[in-house]
């Protein structure tokens, strides 16, 4: 006894239906205002004769085109000639804490920007615990070497990880005949793992230019205005110069310089997907790998080291000021009265809202997430768009989108009152498709049959899918929740701008004490923000972990 077709049918549109509310979602707050803002700024600004003034014409906004195009190249250049040894390392020997090494370069991912920019400053900057013992070495703790600095601290791993996985994707058939017949490594790197190895880093490679050309944090936090990136100067030209048609023409300028790498970006990705895994991969021993090996494992060993001294070095700070003031200062000064003064609101509240938001993310995440997963489900040909569609607003910056929220949902939401609802839909468009990404993971290698035998018995496909699928998947669910949690408990640019000090979030606070100078209780928000962030990142670690352990 079947189940009439018609039904089925019926039942397969209202399914796709349920892609609605992720889809509006998007687009309400995200595509809309962005598009209504450029097209605002084009014409109030004068078309293409206006966009050419405000970019070339205007001298500090040319110089923050130069600034972006010189901070992404310096980051890109060294970035690769850091992290594609470490990446060739990663893949190509064994070692104890091979999985564990991998795992940890997922970190800077999860990591708050203001708190590695402190971290660097506290290592490098005025006072800081290295630059005070080698004054010559305080050069990182300022300008441009600063900024790449920082740079390098979350875009590093990308290079590895791309390189790891181009490495893994050249051929173990042809690997293991070219060591049969008696090659030289060098032969072999020529002949067998050269080529998907820097092309897997070239996707690393050109995804930092775009992450550093576009970097918010660290220019306006070590250096200043003569160092503001397009971003930047996109929200200095908005919020301090009150000029939005300018800010708009020099964001749209941005998206359409940086359209070029983000293009190849996509290319070079979707040609490192096709190529996969080609035969058994099988690393060396490092035992027995002579001097290169070695070569190679402290080279990542200096990476790995790099940066986790830059995150003991915040924690440490916090309870060891840098001049000897008193043990835990840091702590001590983030409840004192003038820090709430400095901030507008107490640290409690501070602490309130920063969980507020994020929880208020994840949630929205969620609940969006989980209705498009369902939808999709037995549908992989709509995989692909629907996960472009939600990648499209990372096209833009933060900045931009904030801006284009600020400019049309608060009036229409009635002011800075309703600001709140803003900040938790930015950091929602910014954790949607890493969030979906992570649960239609698992829910792919899901074996159909349970839930086929629930639909046998009359159980409709929404309720097979909830009683047999997700419970199958509830690991992927929760870290989808914890990665939307962790992305909006970090996330600073948008927040930045469009918080009041009602709503200061942990972020906000800690750049707010930093360019007060602070530095004690700076110390302590950023020690704070760094706890939270790691205890959620070892909660994604740990499910992931328990996820593999039932699939095996």
């Amino acid at each position: 006894m079947g189940i009439p077709r018609e039904r089925v049918a019926h039942g397969r549109l209202g399914e796709v239906g349920l892609l609605v509310p992720i889809l509006l979602f998007v687009l309400l707050f995200a595509l809309v205002p962005v598009a209504l803002l450029f097209g605002g700024g084009w014409i109030s600004g004068g078309g293409a004769a206006g966009l050419y003034d405000t970019v070339w014409r205007e001298a500090t906004n040319r110089a923050s085109l130069s600034n972006s195009l010189e901070q992404g190249a310096l980051s890109a250049l060294v970035a690769f000639a850091v992290g594609y040894p470490a990446g060739i390392f990663l893949s190509r020997y064994a070692f104890p804490g091979r999985t564990v090494a991998r795992t940890f370069l997922l970190l800077p991912f999860l990591l708050p920007t203001v708190v590695v920019v402190v971290g660097i400053l506290d290592l490098f900057g005025p006072g800081g615990a290295i630059s005070s013992e080698l004054p010559i070495l305080s050069w990182f703790g300022e300008g441009v070497p600063g900024i790449v600095l920082a740079n390098l601290v979350f875009n590093v791993p990308l290079v590895v990880l791309y390189t790891a996985l181009g490495c893994e994707s050249a051929s173990g058939d042809l690997e293991e005949t070219s060591r049969t017949l008696g090659a030289s490594p060098i032969r072999a790197y020529r002949d067998v793992w050269a080529a998907p190895s820097l092309s897997g880093a070239a996707v690393g490679v050109v995804l930092t230019f775009v992450f550093a050309a576009l970097a918010f944090a660290p220019p306006i936090m070590i250096c200043g205005p003569r160092c503001y990136t397009l971003e930047a100067q996109v929200y200095s030209l908005s919020s301090t110069f009150l000029e939005p048609t300018a800010a708009s023409l020099l964001a749209l300028a941005a998206v359409l310089i940086l359209l070029v790498p983000i293009v190849v970006y996509v290319v070079l990705a979707r040609r490192l997907q096709r190529r996969g895994s080609r035969g058994p991969i099988r690393p060396r021993r490092l035992s027995r790998s002579g001097w290169i090996g070695w070569a190679f494992a402290v080279e990542a060993g200096l990476v790995f080291s790099g940066i986790a001294i830059v995150l003991l070095t915040v924690l440490a700070r916090s309870v060891w000021p840098v001049g000897g003031g008193p043990i835990g200062a840091g702590w001590s000064d983030l409840v004192a009265s003038r820090t709430t003064a400095t901030l507008g609101v107490p640290v409690a509240n501070v602490i309130v809202n920063t969980f507020g938001f994020a929880a208020f993310a994840a949630a929205a995440t969620f609940v969006l997430v989980l209705l498009a997963a369902f939808a999709l489900r037995g549908r992989p040909r709509w995989e692909g768009g629907v996960s472009t569609y939600l990648f499209l607003p990372l096209l833009v910056s933060p900045v931009l989108l904030a801006f284009s929220l600020a400019e049309f949902w608060r009036p229409i939401l009635g002011g800075e009152s309703t600001v709140w609802v803003l900040i938790g839909a930015s950091q929602a468009i910014l954790a949607l498709p890493f969030a979906l990404q992570s649960l239609q993971v698992p829910l792919t290698g899901l074996s159909p049959a349970p839930s086929e035998a629930a639909q046998s018995l009359g159980a409709s496909r929404w309720t097979a899918f909830g009683d047999a699928d997700v419970p199958r998947v509830r690991n992927g669910i929760l870290t989808a929740g914890l990665f939307a949690f962790a992305i909006g408990l970090g996330e600073f640019t948008a927040t930045y701008f469009l918080y009041t000090p009602a709503f200061t979030t942990l972020s906000v606070a800690v750049y707010t004490l930093q360019r007060e100078r602070f530095s004690d209780a700076t110390a302590g928000a950023a020690a704070l923000l760094l706890v939270v962030s790691l205890a959620v990142f070892a909660a994604v670690v740990a499910l992931g972990t328990t996820r593999e352990g039932d699939d095996a």
